[in-house]
């Protein structure tokens, strides 16, 4: 319906011929407001900017782009993936196994001097490697090592069978015993070997050999041989110096006497000795240690680092020697000091103390 005051309006201004501002004015205040409210003009009589909405915004002529159009140039690639964990590396047995377990607190074996007289109470500590490569090396290999052949000439009924990751330039022990030892933590084994040697073809033969689990403390099956006369592993009691530098070694050592008996004592399950089953001759598997109250600080702080541990988780007789005793056993590096190593020396066979063990196994 039309407005009658606005029709008369528009009929007279008809009749004149044009409308004034005052007419124009008259025109916009008989219109009804926009939703908006009243036009605003600027000074110069345009629209004044929209307020609250940027008229360069997407849909707006004269704006920009939209990234997301196709001609907004190269869409970012997805994030890559992340990468697989890294393979958990297995320790050197359990926390459990006696190789990890201190024993400075357990009592001392009730024939204990008689086995210190036998072995040399007076005999010097010898360390059985250096920096020019005497001792018994290893070799850490990953799960990419292949997996090689290994033959049995000596004690094939008591050795695991292989294959085995041997590299082609696996070092062997200098000495007649011809130690092999692979350590594969990815894997989460120890594989070692006596008297190893390598084949034109690239497998490798033994007089025997072990493969460890390095997940479990279970031992060798009894009256099994190992690459070692206990039937013990070799490679957890050897001084190393990636421990020694560290400033602690927290596993028991190895070491070699002059003869033991035909016998052995847990956690051993070999022996290969000469004396009478329980004489005074160490039984395989003895457990000695340095004395509490034996001063090492004279010692440099590397050595220091050897002989706390011999306080604390002491040594193993694990194999038969040229006939004396003490002969601690090591891996060859040349960043060891021959002076630190031959200070082990001060060291006597008087300075230990066996720890108690169990009964004695014959072979």
């Amino acid at each position: 319906m039309r407005t009658p005051t606005l029709s008369l309006f528009l009929l007279a201004a008809g009749c004149s011929g044009a409308v004034g501002p005052s007419g124009l004015e008259a025109i916009a205040a008989a219109q009804p407001p926009s939703a908006g409210g009243p036009v605003s003009r600027e000074p110069d009589g345009g629209p004044a900017p929209t307020r609250g909405r940027d008229p360069t915004a997407p849909g707006d002529p004269g704006s920009s782009p939209d990234p997301a159009e196709p001609d907004a140039g190269p869409i970012a690639p997805p994030a890559p993936p992340p990468a697989p964990p890294p393979p958990q590396l297995a320790p050197i047995f359990p926390a459990s196994s006696p190789w990890n377990t201190r024993i400075d607190g357990e009592p001392v074996d009730p024939r204990s001097d008689a086995y210190i007289a036998e072995m040399g109470a007076s005999t010097p500590l010898t360390a059985a490697w250096d920096a020019e490569g005497d001792g018994i090396p290893y070799v850490e290999v990953g799960s990419d090592q292949p997996m090689v052949p290994v033959s049995y000439w000596g004690f094939p009924d008591e050795s695991d069978p292989g294959p085995f990751p041997i590299p082609w330039s696996a070092p062997a022990d200098p000495t007649m015993d011809r130690h092999v030892i692979v350590v594969d933590r990815e894997r989460g084994f120890l594989y070692e070997l006596f008297q190893g040697s390598r084949n034109a073809d690239g497998s490798w033969a033994a007089s025997n050999g072990a493969r460890w689990n390095l997940w479990s403390s279970r031992p060798r099956p009894l009256r099994w041989t190992s690459a070692d006369a206990a039937g013990l592993p070799v490679f957890p009691g050897l001084v190393r110096w990636d421990e020694v530098n560290s400033g602690w070694i927290g596993h028991a050592l190895r070491f070699v006497v002059g003869h033991s008996q035909k016998g052995f004592v847990a956690p051993a399950t070999h022996a290969a000795g000469t004396c009478a089953l329980g004489s005074s001759c160490p039984p395989m598997g003895l457990r000695v240690r340095l004395k509490k109250d034996v001063d090492i600080s004279g010692f440099s702080w590397r050595m220091q680092v050897v002989l706390r541990a011999l306080k604390e988780y002491g040594m193993f007789v694990a194999d038969n020697g040229g006939g004396t005793s003490w002969w601690l056993s090591g891996a060859p590096d040349p960043r060891f000091s021959d002076a630190d190593t031959l200070s082990l020396g001060r060291i006597h066979g008087s300075d230990f103390e066996v720890v108690k063990h169990g009964p004695i196994s014959s072979q």
